[in-house]
């Protein structure tokens, strides 16, 4: 679903793990985003492409954000400005207000908060030009990535995986996502959301129950917006969760018995659950909606073009995946699974950060380093988003 409202963003934070969380809750939400380290890569990008919001740190290495603010102003006077930062003080933020800066949203910052916020700035807008007359004669149209990198390439699977993703957008009640560990399914789920005035949610199996699920769901009470809802690990369910889940789906479940009617439940799934006596009743709901991911071996002549809408997500299209990388993936080199391969991408991109061309010598290192890498990665970040995590 397009968002009729989205809008080209610019990120400025010297924390990896904020800016992260940032692009992908963003992106989420229909918006082109660009992510930069501090307020010298601000003002570069504002001044080589046209912006609709920026949003600002306030300490930052070499430029903080009062400094980048009052430097911006003088070739961007009316750009709407957002600073979110834990660190403000009052002498700053009286300096932001004269500055023309309206909002000051302190870390960690509401999800819902975020996107109100800048919603309301966007509304003020005047109406964008068309970027025909933003773009030079030279400029070339740029193809849009796939919903998910996970559905790339022109294999019958990846055609078989959109056509999925399409009827997953469609289902109602319950689906079931079925694949093998690395696979992707969260992410193949999540994707199937609306994109658009929608409360995202997502749990694992082990950790549900009815606190868990109040917590969750609380914040859905106060709209009356679509309920997407995705359960990690389905087939670790006991009897008592099926239970539970069951409760929600028909309405029977105080205090949340209305949500059931705007309500989408996922099972994401490791084994059948047809084979393991699960609850009839959701099994039942989603027999026309049962989805299984295919191996991720089979699909080998799609890894290179999986591996470059990857690298094209974790960093919004400033980087390219070198030959010598696409070619040595392309021949059939690579050693693992869906998930593997995006969090190889993701390090290697790290290691790449000063050149913009990720080798095929940062690749391979980057494979060694996955296994003990702790830093939160995308599919992380993607599970706090929805996780309802501090």
């Amino acid at each position: 679903m397009t968002n009729p409202d989205a809008a080209r963003l610019l990120i400025a934070d010297d924390s990896l793990h904020f800016r992260n969380v940032f692009v992908l809750l963003l992106e989420n939400t229909g918006h082109t985003v660009t992510s930069v380290f501090d307020g010298k890569e601000a003002l570069a990008a504002l001044r080589a492409q046209p912006f609709d919001l920026a949003i600002l740190d306030n300490e930052m290495p070499n430029l903080n954000g009062v400094d980048t603010l009052a430097e911006l102003r003088g070739f961007l006077p009316d750009l709407p400005v957002l600073i979110c930062s834990a660190t403000v003080t009052p002498d700053q933020a009286t300096r932001y207000e004269e500055l023309g800066v309206i909002y000051l949203l302190s870390k960690p910052v509401n999800p819902s908060t975020l996107r109100e916020k800048i919603a309301h700035i966007l509304a003020q807008r005047p109406a964008r030009p068309s970027t025909r007359t933003t773009l030079g004669a030279d400029a070339h149209a740029y193809d849009a990535p796939p919903a998910s990198p996970l559905t790339a390439g022109a294999s019958l699977a990846a055609f078989k995986l959109n056509a999925d993703l399409k009827r997953l957008r469609d289902f109602r009640s319950v689906a079931i996502i079925e694949g093998p560990h690395g696979s992707g399914r969260f992410e193949l789920a999540i994707n199937a959301a609306p994109t658009a005035n929608c409360h995202k949610l997502v749990c694992h199996a082990d950790e549900l129950d009815s606190q868990r699920l109040d917590a969750l769901l609380r914040p859905a009470h106060a709209t009356r917006h679509p309920l997407f809802f995705v359960v990690l690990d389905a087939e670790r369910l006991d009897h008592d969760r099926q239970g539970l889940l069951e409760k929600f789906v028909r309405g029977r479940l105080a205090p949340h018995a209305e949500l059931s009617k705007r309500l989408r439940l996922v099972l994401c799934t490791q084994t059948s659950l047809c084979e393991l006596h699960f609850n009839e009743f959701l099994l039942m709901r989603a027999m026309a909606n049962m989805f299984q991911i295919p191996d991720f071996f089979s699909r080998r002549q799609d890894w290179p073009e999986i591996a470059k809408a990857i690298l094209h997500r974790v960093s919004s299209g400033r980087e390219t995946l070198g030959g010598a990388a696409l070619k040595w993936i392309e021949l059939e080199k690579w050693p693992g699974d869906y998930m593997q391969l995006h969090r190889t991408i993701e390090i290697a991109r790290l290691q790449a950060r000063l050149t913009s061309i990720v080798s095929m010598m940062q690749i391979q290192t980057a494979i060694a380093k996955e296994p003990q890498c702790t830093e939160p990665l995308f599919h992380d970040m993607l599970f706090h988003v929805y996780s309802g995590e501090e």
